[in-house]
């Protein structure tokens, strides 16, 4: 047993501050005489937040994986949301071909389709006797002419616009969404516009010395037609007699074109075959048939379509190569880092976690900014692309381009992980001791 020894008692302020400090402790400091944090507040390690670290301290190869993925994202995108809108367009343009066979002045076969699915403007003639003739065929169910008019340079438009007089009395095959773009049929210099020709509702237009009213505006059609003014025969007359001056007397009788629907179950070749036999050696027509422009329209859509996704599969695979290289030579730069990580005590699967979780946040930033400046360019530049595609061109529903948005995101998100698998392999089997030891 220790002996008892008798202490000084400690002065009465002395007593209390040493009471003070048991019953409220002050805060540890740091080396800096700074408050210390307590365990709580500091930010677990986890493999996310060690990931997006090490994605911010090595800034190049970030970017470079980050373009790579933005890039494909972009082409993948564009490429779906453009097949899209040809799909699109094509589906309104089967609606809206009421006719089944087209008669038009010899040679000028390839410039109405591009009326009707480019917007091309052009002016040719037809004898306007040739429509009677056409009605009284057997097999024919309805028949109406129509005039296309080359307006010169206009306020509504940077370029020239095509004109088209109907008659909404016989007309089949405009008239009916006519009817929904005005209140009242069309009348003297009424116009309807379609949706690419600039001008509100009430405005007028003017044309060779001629003012049209606006009184109303079609719907998006991805056609010709959203570029095209819709206009009474008489008026596209009065029109095409300032155009041509030289064939003022016989604008009274002239049309473009002849549309001309069929009774169900008549061939179309029959009833143009019939109109050559009456015509005989007068016969200066040609003939364009539904069923043929659809398949031909269809035709081009599977090249453009195919010539686009061969373009992104072809970057893709490129994509993937760089990829697996920039991961190759990266696991050599980094084994010492690795091997230290599993030597402070992260498992191998934490290790790998990493890898992918910084190739994750790397694909996943690339495929936002793909993403993004592709829907820039396709709002910005839909009537160039359009116009240069020569193809119907109308926005999708919304089903069509959240599958879109959806797939390209997807595709763009694994592209990077899957090209760091192999290096994310390579690391789970290395030794951490023998890579520590060469260093």
């Amino acid at each position: 047993m220790l002996p008892s020894r008798n202490w000084p008692a400690l002065p009465a302020k002395h007593r209390r501050k040493d009471l003070e400090s048991m019953t409220n402790p002050q805060p540890s400091q740091n080396v800096a005489g700074q408050p210390a944090k307590a365990a709580g507040e500091y930010k677990p390690l986890t493999t996310f937040t060690i990931a997006a670290a090490n994605v911010t301290q090595r800034p190049l190869r970030s970017i470079l994986l980050g373009l790579i993925a933005a890039v494909f994202t972009f082409l993948l995108f564009s490429s779906a949301m453009v097949t899209a809108n040809l799909e699109a367009g094509i589906s309104s343009l089967a609606a809206r071909m009421g006719a089944d066979v087209l008669v038009v002045p010899q040679g000028q076969g390839k410039k109405i389709q591009s009326v009707i699915l480019r917007a091309e403007p052009s002016t040719f003639y037809l004898d306007g006797k040739l429509l009677d003739v056409v009605q009284k065929l057997p097999g024919v169910a309805k028949a109406s002419g129509q005039l296309f008019i080359s307006s010169l340079d206009a306020q509504c438009c940077s370029v020239k616009v095509q004109l088209i007089g109907i008659d909404e009395a016989t007309d089949f095959v405009i008239a009916p969404w006519l009817k929904h773009a005005a209140d009242k049929p069309l009348s003297g210099n009424d116009v309807i516009v379609g949706d690419y020709i600039y001008g509100e509702i009430g405005s007028t237009l003017k044309f060779f010395d001629q003012e049209y009213r606006i009184v109303g505006r079609l719907a998006p059609t991805g056609m010709g037609f959203d570029s095209s003014i819709f206009m009474t025969l008489d008026a596209a007359r009065r029109a095409g007699r300032a155009a041509s001056p030289d064939r003022a007397d016989e604008m009274a009788q002239s049309l473009s074109a002849i549309l001309v629907r069929v009774n169900p179950g008549v061939d179309p070749i029959t009833v143009s075959d019939e109109l050559l036999d009456q015509l005989g050696l007068k016969a200066n027509v040609n003939f364009v048939f539904a069923s043929n422009m659809m398949s031909d329209t269809s035709a081009k859509l599977q090249k453009v379509v195919s010539v686009m996704y061969t373009a992104a599969g072809g970057f893709w695979a490129a994509a993937a190569v760089i990829m697996l290289i920039v991961y190759f030579f990266a696991f050599s730069e980094r084994q010492r880092e690795f091997a230290t990580l599993r030597a402070l005590g992260a498992s191998r699967g934490k290790v790998v976690g990493i890898v992918l979780a910084e190739a994750f946040i790397i694909s996943m930033l690339g495929s936002a900014v793909g993403i993004g400046l592709a829907a820039l360019v396709l709002s910005n530049f839909s009537t160039v692309i359009a116009h240069a595609i020569g193809l119907p061109y109308l926005a999708p529903e919304t089903g069509s381009w959240l599958r879109a948005l959806a797939a390209s995101v997807a595709a763009g998100i694994l592209t990077v992980p899957l090209a760091s698998l192999p290096t994310a392999w390579r690391i789970g089997r290395s030794d951490i001791f023998t890579t520590l030891r060469e260093d």
